[in-house]
């Protein structure tokens, strides 16, 4: 019994040897800092996914296919951005589009999946002119998913 009793003394609460940090309160702000901080915040978001300068292609749709219709659309991609830039001189960036080619070659589910441009406006539109886009047939699968890349640099 006297083990079992110096076991659990041991194994008891021990007091902090520094005393706990304590936490001030928060300072109050007024409804202009938040507004200002609001306004602050980055348009759009910013994704964890690295944006590579080549197409990532998983499926039956060979790259010069890809290119060939994503060449004849860049005039209306950069449109997107050069809209926005209007607005804000110093806006430069890249998108990463990610989107499936069916086997038809119609595109489904067109979305921005990484950026660092934070415009979602131009964003939208860049998906919206990706998601219209119609691709040669699949030379095999059901299914293409692509992840393309657009940057634009500032000038």
């Amino acid at each position: 019994m006297l083990p079992l009793i110096l076991t659990l003394l041991a194994c008891g609460p021990e007091t902090p040897s520094e005393p706990e940090a304590t936490v001030a309160a928060p300072e109050a702000t007024t409804g202009t800092e938040v507004a200002k901080a609001e306004e602050a915040k980055p348009a759009g978001r910013i994704g964890g996914v690295p944006i590579l300068p080549d197409p990532i292609i998983l499926g039956g749709i060979s790259v010069d296919a890809l290119n060939g219709v994503m060449a004849s659309k860049l005039e209306t991609i950069n449109d997107c951005f050069e809209a926005e830039r209007m607005k804000a001189p110093d806006l430069s960036g890249k998108v990463l589009v990610k989107f499936s080619i069916r086997e038809d070659g119609s595109v489904r589910n067109a979305s921005t999946h990484s950026t660092s441009l934070r415009n979602e406006t131009a964003e939208a539109c860049m998906t919206k002119t990706v998601a219209a886009m119609t691709f040669p047939e699949l030379e095999n699968g059901g299914l293409a998913v692509v992840h393309y890349p657009f940057e634009f640099p500032r000038t």
